[in-house]
């Protein structure tokens, strides 16, 4: 009796066992024994990757797991998906399953509902198509375009290294450089001014505003309405004296403005330039010298 006792309990701790693995092998593949889902059926031409266990996704959330793929000996180009799907989500008609390539590889299926409000049976087909993710996108959208920039691409690679390999670059550079010492040498004299002159010339500076300073106090003292009062009188004399020039009434308005007595004036200067001459011609005519006594 206690043997028999013992290998049932060896039979009944192996089939435990078997039953834990069975189920530890389903839940690994994303089913659950546990659960009551239905099942329904995708075809497509092309499998892309998808095997069982892959998830089944309807807005982002997993709704699902792929049960089985297989080839359809019977019809070339048929392969049929079985999709284990949770019995609470009921699938209108007209929904269509994807397969969509994952980033980081593996390929999932997306469940998109329509709004009918008719729905699928447990193993109905649902109709399906191809989707291609964000790898598809690459693949099919930028790889292309990626492809057609190629050539620009080369052309620019090697009109940079076009220019380069130019020597003038290599001049320009060398004339940089030599700017940039330049200006740290500028720089350190002017470093230098500022530490050395720059003092002096704001002591001169202050000392030149003390003195301006100055000025303007004195000046701010200075009675202007007597120095300008004073100024309009001897412009007054100036315009009095220049009017009396110009008249004639005056004596020296007639001799200015007399032009007879210019005249005879001018005469009297001709005629003395001419006698000077004359005595420097024949001076024996005005002047008689007497040596002995005689005229």
């Amino acid at each position: 009796m206690k043997r028999l006792s013992k290998e049932i309990k060896i039979g009944a701790t192996f089939i435990i066992s078997i039953a834990l693995l069975y189920i530890g092998v389903n839940f690994l593949k994303g089913s659950n024994v546990f659960s009551h889902d239905n099942t329904y059926y995708m075809v497509v031409s092309n499998a892309g990757g998808v095997a069982p266990s892959s998830v089944i996704n309807t807005n982002g959330y997993q709704v699902g797991t792929v049960s089985s793929v297989r080839y359809d000996y019977s019809a070339p180009n048929r392969i049929v998906v079985a999709l284990r799907i949770n019995e609470s989500l009921r699938i209108p008609q007209g929904s269509r399953a994807y397969l969509v390539n994952e980033l980081l590889g593996g390929v999932s299926v997306d469940l998109r509902l329509s709004q009918s409000t008719t729905y699928y049976a447990n193993g109905d087909t649902i109709e399906s198509g191809t989707a291609h993710g964000l790898t598809g996108e690459i693949e099919h959208v930028m790889l292309p375009q990626i492809n057609a920039m190629m050539p620009k691409i080369d052309s620019l690679i090697t009109s940079l290294n076009t220019i380069a390999s130019s020597p003038h670059i290599t001049q320009s550079l060398q004339q940089a450089e030599l700017l940039a010492t330049k200006l740290n040498t500028t720089a350190d004299a002017l470093n230098q001014l500022l530490r050395k002159d720059m003092p002096q010339l704001m002591s001169t500076i202050q000392s030149t505003g003390n003195n301006l300073e100055k000025i303007t106090s004195e000046l701010s003292a200075t009675d202007y309405k007597e120095t300008m009062d004073r100024i309009n009188s001897t412009i007054n004399n100036l315009h009095t004296l220049s009017e009396t020039l110009n008249s004639d009434s005056g004596t020296v308005g007639k001799l200015l403005n007399d032009t007879a007595f210019y005249n005879r004036l001018n005469g009297v200067c001709t005629n003395a330039e001419l006698l000077i001459e004359d005595i420097k011609l024949h001076p024996s005519r005005y002047i008689n010298i007497s040596v002995f006594g005689k005229k």
